[in-house]
């Protein structure tokens, strides 16, 4: 598994979860379903760190205004 950073803008607002899953994809769809906002395509996702332990799962998200 990986953690991973992912983060989207809509207007003056960025969105924020930090996750761990198998792949990006798999991170984007878990970013969208934590905060309700979105769609997958419109998320940007970084490595954070690799092979941590599963299961995947949402470890943090949030937003504020930019």
């Amino acid at each position: 598994m990986t953690k991973f950073s992912c983060t989207m803008s809509i207007g003056s607002y960025i969105f924020y979860a930090t996750v761990i899953a198998e792949n990006e994809q798999a991170a984007k769809e878990i970013a969208v379903a934590e905060t309700k906002k979105g769609e997958t395509r419109e998320w940007s996702v970084r490595v954070f760190e690799r092979d941590v332990e599963g299961p995947a799962r949402a470890l943090a998200s949030g937003s504020r205004e930019a």
